[in-house]
């Protein structure tokens, strides 16, 4: 087996299992409606959450950068599904996914994103740490 081969069915496995963690989560989302101008949605840097994620853990942030690496994949269900890492210009960097759509974003893009950021995700035997569930991410 490939390397290649072996990154795919990992990538896959994290994906299905964010899937599945995230619907399972039960927890409300409080989240307002972009361009309302909420208060509970953080402006942050990637730099403030990476060296402070139990402070933002659980919290509404929006933060921008550039994107790392892009990988398209699709959910258990089906569902197109976009991961990809966000970096500022010191190398911190978070992981982000967004459901339901392949987003048109390539590595090297400059993105705004706002999401909900957790300082580790376990799925089975997996700990990903820094995650944003991204519910929006414009160009900059």
């Amino acid at each position: 087996m490939g390397i290649r081969f072996i990154f795919r069915i990992f990538t896959v496995m994290v994906v299905t299992l964010l899937c599945v963690a995230y619907s399972s989560d039960g927890a409300a989302d409080t989240s307002v409606p972009e361009g309302k101008g909420d208060p509970a949605v953080l402006e942050v840097s990637i730099k403030d959450v990476v060296d402070n994620p139990r402070e933002y853990n659980g919290k509404q942030v929006a933060l921008e950068g550039r994107v790392k690496k892009v990988e398209y994949t699709k959910s258990s269900k089906g569902e197109p599904f976009t991961l990809f890492k966000l970096k500022d210009g010191d190398n911190n960097e978070v992981n982000v996914y967004y459901e339901d759509e392949h987003l048109p974003i390539s590595k090297g893009d400059s993105v705004k994103i706002m999401g909900k950021f957790r300082k580790q995700k376990s799925y089975l035997f997996y700990k990903i740490e820094n995650v944003i569930k991204a519910r929006t991410v414009e160009s900059i």
